[in-house]
């Protein structure tokens, strides 16, 4: 790649890609020199400069989060879906590509190049980017640079061969066949390697393409392995002045090799215990062999193990690399620094495998490493290992996944599965998203893709929700392979490290820890977290101290603390049961339960008590109502509530938040009602449906707790029925598309001086007529009284 006429590149900053067109994907992939950062974007053109596509590469300063590219100093990444007419843009050799550095919308210089074919890529091992070499002049060389593409054969007669193309070295006078000379040296020590004077029939100022093939030594391919050799390109004419260099490195190309490691299909006697691995490795800058492998599910017979790197292509697995020392808590991670032709060659065709070896078993678990290309998922941090969820499963059944979230806020994945038998049959990958490990967290199912065969890989087109979003930031991430008939799991797996862009997540002001409620139909739809649990909403439960109960409102878990009515009976007399709140007169329950173990007792709001007990009622949504009280009847076993008068109920209650702060503290007196204190269901003989309830909830109703059979239609208001107290005016609420809301009566001024006014002509108010407690209404007695002695 060249520079742009009238362009800032002061410092001659040379590039080169590679691209690969595979399935509609056009992947690419870039050395940069070390003279600049990363480029800030990549552009796709076409022949008259139009952009075509565009593609953010780095942020700011230059810098990624990606673990392959940092490693191996490349830029990585792929163009998806590659329309037709662009397709043939590509094979007619008709698009460009433009590297730009700078700050958006003000370039501070930028490289451009055409994508052109060349047979000797098929074969390539090894790359050069070819740069102005030290002591040259930059005026001179400004805008020169080139690439090689190197290979090799590690036969009987080792050898290597160098395709260069370059331009910038002719002098302007030199039209036709100049000679060139190619020069491959280890520097350091000054030995000459390969020297090739070669001519150039018609020098072009764009491209030039120069090829050579030497044979070479065995020491030297270990050098050319290792990275310590240097290429050079010069003109013969002025040797010093026009001249190129470059180290040969790693293959330019952005690849990784991968393998899941399993035993042979349904071959329990060699692995009894189901163990399972998986490998990648990748080579970087330095020509390092980087390489990871898991291995999980091992049992303490079958330790130690022994992992190698085999060349499957010989009879005896020929043991190349011995990984064992690094071999701890399941993970061989390493790098081999001193790489030789023989690991080289067999890993890029294909030949090179991972071996796990035990003391009875030569061939534990394996697996061969292939290559792919990286890009979007496989450009994580680590895959994971997809283990067995079906025992039915053969011990050879695993899987292996990558997934990432790029900056437009789409997850990216690439699952590979093996020992799975038949390949035709239909699967789903599902991905589940909890906010924690937790009982009852509640779970996002996503289904990403549905698929056969051993391979899939994509990205949903529309975006992931801000709840999504969050819970792969920060919660616990399940990938699941699922069988699409009976949506079984067959494999599943943790993903622990899946990196979300700060541009995807929400901003906050300040250190407030972000929620996961972040809108209203979030908030309706969520779950409780209180104690360790997750509850749904609507539940209600006992909290820790069985004295608190609590329910699950909006997201939000409510909690009030009842105290304990009285009873009529000695202190010696009185016992508490495990896990109840209030204590109860012996002589009411030991009669009852001397012959039997089982606890006699009344269900109430989902809570036992145990027979003889005194309580106050919990009434979602405003806590206890210390007003009124409930005995569990030791002869009926039935609940028996009564409801006491505002005034002598808070001469000796004690004033709780549920009484100061929300309607419990009253209760409405029913005038059709046949008693005050008898409450009875409410009469829905006369109610006449013409819809069945599952018509009703299907068209966005609600469910009755109090009469199943008669749910709340969409857009209907009522009032809330609470069991032994009857239908509770003071509450109301309504139902909108399944969801139920419900609002107390608010206690206005004008309705706190109707009930605490002074009564005139013979007229009484009574204050259980009104949905407002005396604490409630406080504020405005005070205001009140104050106001009659200024007058």
């Amino acid at each position: 790649m060249q520079q742009i006429p009238n362009d800032q590149n002061k410092n001659n900053v040379v590039a080169t890609g590679r691209f690969t067109f595979h399935k509609k994907n056009l992947y690419y992939s870039f050395y940069i020199s070390d003279k600049a950062a990363r480029p800030r974007s990549l552009q796709f053109v076409d022949s008259d400069g139009t952009i075509l596509e565009e593609h953010t590469l780095s942020g700011a300063g230059g810098l990624v989060t990606s673990l392959y590219q940092n490693a191996t100093r490349k830029v990585c990444g792929v163009w998806r879906r590659l329309p037709r007419d662009y397709r043939r843009l590509l094979k007619d050799e008709r698009m460009f590509v433009v590297l730009v550095w700078g700050v958006k919308d003000q370039a501070e210089f930028t490289l451009s190049g055409q994508i052109m074919k060349y047979v000797a890529l098929g074969t390539e091992l090894f790359s050069s980017l070819l740069e102005p070499a030290p002591g040259t002049n930059s005026l001179v060389m400004s805008g020169a640079g080139g690439t090689a593409i190197v290979s090799a054969s590690t036969t009987v007669s080792p050898s290597i061969h160098i395709a260069v193309v370059f331009n910038g070295i002719f002098l302007p006078d030199e039209i036709s066949d100049v000679p060139v000379n190619i020069t491959l040296a280890l520097d350091e020590k000054k030995q000459i390697i390969l020297e090739e004077k070669i001519r150039v029939h018609k020098p072009a100022h764009e491209l030039n393409l120069i090829e050579v093939s030497s044979p070479v030594t065995p020491s030297d391919l270990r050098l050319l392995t290792r990275g310590r050799l240097v290429l050079s390109v010069s003109s013969v004419s002025k040797p010093q002045a026009l001249r190129l260099s470059g180290n040969v490195i790693t293959k330019a190309t952005c690849e990784l090799f991968q393998s899941t490691l399993n035993s042979p299909n349904n071959d329990r006697a060699v692995n009894p215990y189901g163990s399972t691995g998986l490998a990648w490795v990748y080579l970087n800058n330095e020509g390092s062999l980087v390489y990871n492998v898991q291995v999980e599910d091992l049992h303490p017979d079958q330790r130690p193990v022994f992992i190698t790197l085999v060349d499957v292509t010989t009879k005896r697995k020929m043991e190349l690399e011995d990984l064992t020392p690094y071999f701890v808590n399941g993970w061989a991670n390493g790098t081999v620094d001193k790489l030789s032709p023989r690991v080289l060659e067999p890993l890029y065709s294909g030949n090179l495998g991972v071996n796990v070896e035990t003391q009875t078993e030569k061939s534990l678990i394996r697996g061969r490493l292939s290559a792919r290309l990286v890009a979007d998922a496989r450009d994580a941090r680590a895959p994971v290992l997809l283990k067995r969820e079906d025992s039915s499963l053969p011990p050879s059944a695993v899987g292996m996944a990558w997934v990432t979230v790029d900056n437009e806020c789409h997850v990216h994945y690439d699952v590979s599965i093996s020992g799975m038998g038949s390949s035709e049959k239909k699967l789903e990958l599902y991905m589940e998203l909890l906010p924690m490990i937790a009982p009852g967290a509640p779970v996002i199912s996503r289904l990403l893709d549905e698929f056969h065969g051993n391979q899939v890989e994509g990205s949903p087109t529309e975006t992931l929700s801000k709840e999504e979003l969050i819970r792969l930031d920060t919660g616990v991430v399940f990938i699941k392979v699922k069988d699409k008939n009976t949506k079984n799991p067959l494999l599943s797996a943790i993903v622990r490290e899946v990196k979300v862009p700060a541009s995807c997540l929400p901003h906050f002001t300040d250190n407030d820890v972000p929620t996961i409620n972040l809108d209203t139909d979030v908030s309706q739809n969520g779950a409780c977290f209180h104690e360790g649990k997750f509850f749904f909403e609507g539940d209600q439960w006992t909290a820790s101290d069985p004295c608190t109960m609590c329910y699950c409102q909006n997201g939000n878990a409510k909690c009030d603390t009842s105290s304990c009515p009285e009873i009529s009976c000695s202190s010696n007399m009185k016992v508490k049961g495990s896990g109840e709140c209030c204590p109860v007169c012996s002589n009411s329950t030991s009669s009852q339960e001397s012959n039997t173990s089982v606890p006699r007792g009344c269900s109430f709001g989902g809570k036992f008590y145990s027979a003889g007990s005194k309580f106050h009622p919990f009434l979602i949504p405003n806590g206890f109502d210390l007003c009124t009280e409930c005995i569990c009847d030791s002869l009926l076993l039935e609940v028996k509530c009564t409801r006491h008068s505002e005034k002598t109920c808070c001469k000796h209650c004690a004033e709780s938040k549920a009484m100061l702060d929300s309607e419990n503290g009253t209760y409405i007196s029913d005038p059709s009602s046949p008693g005050p204190n008898t409450i009875t269901p409410p009469d829905i003989n006369g109610v006449v449906s013409f819809k069945s309830p599952q018509q009703i909830l299907a068209e966005g109703g609600c469910k009755n707790p109090s009469n199943p059979n008669r749910p709340y239609e969409n857009g209907q208001k009522f009032h809330p029925w609470i069991a032994s107290l009857g239908e509770y005016k003071c509450v109301t609420c309504k139902c909108k598309n399944g969801n139920q809301s419900c609002e107390r009566q608010r206690c206005t001024r004008a309705i706190c001086h109707k009930m605490f006014r002074p009564k005139h002509n013979d007229v009484t108010s009574n204050t259980t007529e009104f949905c407002c407690s005396q604490q409630q209404c406080k504020r405005y007695r005070r205001h009140h009284k104050a106001r009659d002695n200024n007058s």
